[in-house]
C-alpha cells in the first residue's frame, strides 16, 4: 500500500493520494507525528525492500479504477483516513497462488502510477516488503484462502456501489444528460512469473533479442496459454525506476498486441540468462533477514 500527499508514501498495501502541503491529512495535530507525514518523499521512497516471502508465479488479476468515485470506494472499503484518496490496493491469495490488484489505471498512466502498479504486483511476490507509514511497524500481507475471498468480495462490492452512485445524478439518471462512461471489468486473469536477473544478464538478453542496448527489463506475454514471464531486476526500494519497470512490463503482459512467437521468445530469453539470480531478500518471523537460497 502506498501513500501519496504530494508525491508518493507507502503504507502497507494501497496507494493513496493526499494532501502534504495545503491541509489535509498531515495537518492534523493527530496525523503530523505518523511515518508518512514525518519523512520526506525522497526518504519515504528509499525505503529498502525485504520480502516476506518469495513465490514466482501467481495468477493475477487487475481490476482498473477509472474514476475518483472508484478510488473513493476502495479508501471507504478498506478504511481509508479522511483526507486520502486510494490508488490501489493488492489482495495476495497465496496459499492459492493467486493475487488481485485493485488500481487507479488511466489510459496512459504518469510514471507515479505505474509505480503504483508495480508497487502492488511486488506485493503479490513477495508479501509484506515494507513498514506500515502510519505506524512504523513491520506488517504482514499474508492472507488465508478464507480472508482473501472476503476481502476480494468485499472491495469488489463496494467499488461496484460507488459506481453506481456516481450515476445517481440528475441528467444521468433522467436521461437528461451526460451518463459517465460504465465501469471496465477485471482484465483476464494472466499466469504471471517473475524472473529476478542482473544487469549482466539482461545485458545478454538484449543480445540474445537483436537489441543495441541493454533492456530495462522484458515481458513475454504468451495470450494463448494465458501467460506472461517478467525478465527484469527486483525493485530494491518501494518507489522508483525499478517498481515503475515493473508496472508498465506487467501492464504489457495484459494488452500484449502482437507478441509473435511467445515460445521462441522465451528460449532465447531464458537460454541467454544463464544461471539464475537469486530471488530477494526474505525476512524470517523473528524479523531477521536471510537470502534466499
Amino acid at each position: 500500500m502506498a501513500v501519496k500527499w504530494g508525491r508518493a508514501f507507502v503504507l502497507s498495501v494501497l496507494v493513496v493520494s493526499g494532501c502534504a502541503g495545503s491541509g489535509g491529512f498531515c495537518r492534523s495535530a493527530t496525523n503530523a507525528q505518523t511515518p508518512a507525514c514525518r519523512m520526506t518523499d525522497a526518504q519515504q521512497a528509499a525505503i529498502p525492500v525485504k520480502a516476506e516471502w518469495w513465490h514466482s508465479t501467481l495468477a493475477i488479476t487487475l481490476r482498473p479504477l477509472d474514476t475518483p468515485e472508484q478510488q473513493d470506494g476502495l479508501r471507504r472499503a478498506v478504511g481509508g483516513h479522511g483526507g486520502m484518496a486510494l490508488d490501489g490496493f493488492a489482495v495476495p491469495d497465496p496459499d492459492s497462488g493467486r493475487c488481485d490488484i485493485y488500481v487507479s489505471l488511466p489510459a496512459q498512466p504518469p510514471a507515479f502510477e505505474l509505480e503504483a502498479v508495480g508497487h502492488e504486483l511486488l506485493h503479490c511476490f513477495v508479501g509484506g516488503f515494507h513498514p506500515d507509514m502510519m505506524t512504523g511497524k513491520a506488517v504482514s500481507s499474508y492472507l488465508s484462502p478464507r480472508q482473501a475471498t472476503a476481502q476480494r468480495a468485499w472491495l469488489s462490492g463496494t467499488i461496484d456501489e460507488a459506481d453506481k452512485q456516481s450515476r445517481w445524478t440528475l441528467s444521468c439518471t433522467f436521461g437528461v444528460g451526460h451518463c459517465p462512461p460504465p465501469a471496465r471489468p477485471a482484465l483476464t486473469t494472466l499466469g504471471l512469473t517473475l524472473h529476478p536477473v542482473d544487469p549482466e544478464q539482461l545485458e545478454r538478453i538484449g543480445r540474445a533479442l537483436g537489441q543495441n542496448e541493454r533492456p530495462e527489463g522484458v515481458a513475454v506475454p504468451d495470450p494463448k496459454a494465458g501467460r506472461c514471464d517478467l525478465y527484469l531486476p527486483i525493485p530494491t526500494t518501494y518507489l522508483g525506476h525499478g517498481m515503475e519497470v515493473l508496472g508498465r512490463k506487467m501492464l504489457s503482459c495484459f494488452a500484449p498486441g502482437s507478441t509473435g512467437d511467445a515460445e521462441q521468445r522465451r528460449r532465447l530469453v531464458e537460454g541467454a540468462m544463464g544461471a539464475p539470480a537469486s530471488g530477494p531478500e526474505i525476512i524470517d518471523e523473528t524479523g531477521r533477514g536471510f537470502a534466499k537460497p
